[in-house]
């Protein structure tokens, strides 16, 4: 979207039709408008949010009409109030103007009609249409307004981590991944509809097997929610204890309890850590060696069994085998060389019938051997698993040390004459109270979300055994699974984008934000789309108004960029991202000189088209002189003060351009 003509006509302090031109050339893309307070920035700034969503931050936000206007028009006379937008968008040019007007009677408006025309240019003319909110939506949604039209001096809030859900469904929507979220849903809900088709006309078998099959997908899909939810409450509790911890760092004679309790934090997680990969490898050397436990008990039966056996070794020649009797009567000859008779041959086929086909004793020595070596491989499982147990047993006893020296800093904590500590002290027991009590609840999710698994995986398996005759009954199925597989490669498509899209914005974010910020912080974007700003240690950064500021307006200035960066790379089958303004008031009012300086030299890069309402004493010096070779239109607010013209006693604001 590239804005062109905005024109304002009777709309608060405007009065009479005011119109302004929107410069978006490659080397000239700012538009600068000078304004005091008091001059109708703000109303300006919302008259873009009313013509385009009938929407306003205003005070009053019922009173739009300008005073001066209605005390100008004559009792029954027809005023109207209107705002006219142009604009370009994906290489149509689009006209939209939302008006107001109604009949003047004493000092009311009657009859009052709200109407809203939006038009474009289809190469040839001029054409209406007729679902304008729709429309609008499509071109710069609604829910983003906030972040393209915004007070500079307001959108600190964007900083803060309470906010990253906020900032998350920003990105989605100007990259497109809501677009990918709702095909996703959309292709569930028709996988369910032909599944119900199917079951509809299946055999009664099939019917019960896919109705409990849905029943499970339902508890699975409740199951992960609350997951999903307790994972989010695990995230805020952590946030919360972070912020009561950076409190209590301030206060005299608590910083170095908060150190040493950070410094065991730290340790315990370790601890932690190990204790469960010793618990894992003790699970595993059971669960692959628990059978030599009853070793013992085998070898004892078979030395029993075997001293009770007769064996007559002497008749049989104890290590004469079968085999080499069979091999010497092939051969025809003996193993001293002489050629076997057949005298000989009978005699050696009357041995082969009295033995076995392999040599008793040998068989005999092999299995004492074998259970000797059975007997060896318990004992060193059993040793192995003594000092897996035992290293479990002191790492156990480590971490209950530890937790016992967090708990003395807690009580101590808590027992400090402070109340201020007391209190924090207070909330941070309470919040880890709440986390441990999260934790169980999400691995008994975890647990029972596997079974379900499993479960489901099983009644799959049946359903795909059922044999389905009926040609419809199959046409559903086919479709259940082509959505079935639809919604896994848009899964994985989602997955892939939401990837590429992160580590864009979290380049373009290090870069707008090292050019702004003059103190070496680091910025990142987490997992779950939280702002995080720390300082070169790694410490989390308390940050001042003008430096959140700068880290909100670095943080839209990327989510901009990187739309219009991908928006470039779409095609016509592929489409993503998309070009937007940025129209600011006040962007600079809360910076001191050379914040103002690099955010100033820097500005004009973040979107293809930058609007700025500023006033004088933050235009002056370092500001102008960084914008200038930039800007391609400027306007002034020209305030009418009632106290300076007794004339006309009203106020009202002409725009004029420079």
């Amino acid at each position: 979207m590239i804005i062109k003509k905005l024109s304002i006509c009777n709309f608060r302090q405007y009065y009479g039709k005011q119109v302004l031109e929107f410069s978006s050339t490659d080397d000239k893309n700012v538009t600068v408008i000078h304004g005091e307070n008091g001059s109708g920035k703000t109303a300006l700034l919302n008259s873009f949010n009313w013509v385009l969503y009938n929407k306003t931050d205003l005070p009053d936000p019922e009173k739009l009409f300008n005073n001066y206007a209605f005390e100008s028009t004559p009792d029954a006379g027809k005023l109207e109030m209107y705002v006219e937008i142009e604009f370009e968008s994906k290489g149509f040019d689009y006209i939209l103007k939302r008006s107001l007007s109604g009949i003047k009677y004493g000092n009311k408006l009657t009859k009052i009609e709200n109407n809203v025309l939006l038009k474009f240019f289809n190469g040839e003319m001029w054409k209406g249409l007729s679902n304008p909110t729709e429309e609008i939506n499509q071109v710069l949604p609604e829910d983003l307004r906030n972040y393209f039209f915004f007070d500079g001096e307001r959108i600190d809030h964007l900083s803060r981590h309470e906010d990253n859900d906020e900032i998350r469904d920003a990105i989605k929507i100007v990259m497109d991944l809501e677009i990918i979220e709702r095909g996703i849903k959309h292709t569930e809900d028709a996988r369910k509809e032909f599944q119900k088709e199917w079951a509809d006309i299946a055999d009664e078998q099939t019917k019960r097997l896919l109705e409990e099959q849905d029943s499970l997908k339902e508890k699975q899909n409740e199951k992960e929610e609350r997951l999903n939810q307790m994972k989010q409450n695990i995230i805020k509790r952590k946030e919360q204890i972070k912020d009561v911890d950076e409190q209590l760092s301030l206060v005299k004679g608590v910083s170095e309890k908060q150190q040493e309790r950070k410094d065991l934090e730290t340790e315990l997680e370790k601890l932690k850590a190990t204790h469960t990969e010793l618990l894992n490898k003790i699970r595993k050397t059971v669960s692959k060696q628990s059978y030599l436990a009853a070793a013992h008990l085998l070898k004892s039966k078979v030395d029993q069994h075997l001293s009770d056996m007769d064996i007559q070794e002497n008749t049989i020649y104890p290590d004469l085998s079968k085999k080499l009797i069979n091999k010497i009567i092939q051969d025809g000859v003996c193993i001293c060389g002489e050629n076997i008779t057949h005298e000989h041959k009978s005699h050696l086929e009357e041995l082969a019938a009295k033995i076995g086909p392999q040599n008793r004793s040998l068989l005999l020595n092999t299995l004492k051997r074998d259970m000797g070596i059975v007997i060896d491989t318990k004992e060193r499982f059993l040793n192995d698993l003594h000092d897996l147990e035992k290293s479990e047993y002191n790492t156990k006893e480590i971490i209950r040390d530890t937790e016992d020296k967090l708990e003395e800093i807690s009580t101590d904590l808590s027992n400090r004459e402070y109340e201020d500590v007391q209190s924090l002290e207070k909330n941070r027991r309470e919040y880890q109270s709440n986390i441990d009590e999260f934790l169980k609840q999400q691995g008994v999710l975890e647990d029972h979300i596997k079974d379900l698994e499993s479960e489901i995986a099983s009644l799959t398996k049946k359903i795909e055994e059922q044999e389905q005759i009926q040609n419809k009954a199959q046409l559903a199925k086919k479709r259940m699974q082509t959505c079935e597989k639809l919604t896994s490669v848009m899964n994985r498509i989602y997955n892939l984008k939401e990837e590429e899209v992160k580590k864009d914005l979290q380049e373009k974010l290090e870069e707008v934000y090292n050019n702004f910020l003059r103190k070496g912080f680091k910025i990142n974007l987490t997992e779950d789309f939280k702002i995080n700003v720390q300082s070169y240690t790694g410490d989390k950064v308390p940050l001042s108004q003008g430096e959140r500021q700068i880290t909100s307006l670095s943080f839209i200035g990327a989510i901009v960029d990187i739309a219009r960066k991908h928006h470039k790379k779409s095609t016509e089958l592929i489409s993503e991202g998309g070009i937007y303004p940025l129209v600011m008031d006040s962007p600079f009012g809360a910076l001191d000189s050379d914040h103002r300086e690099r955010v100033a030299r820097g500005i004009h890069s973040l979107s293809e088209q930058i609007v700025i309402i500023v006033s004088t004493s933050q235009w002056k010096g370092e500001v102008e002189g960084a914008l200038n070779p930039y800007i391609g239109n400027q306007y002034t607010l020209n305030y009418h003060d009632p106290q300076q013209h007794h004339d006309t006693p009203y106020e009202y604001t002409e725009i004029q351009r420079w």
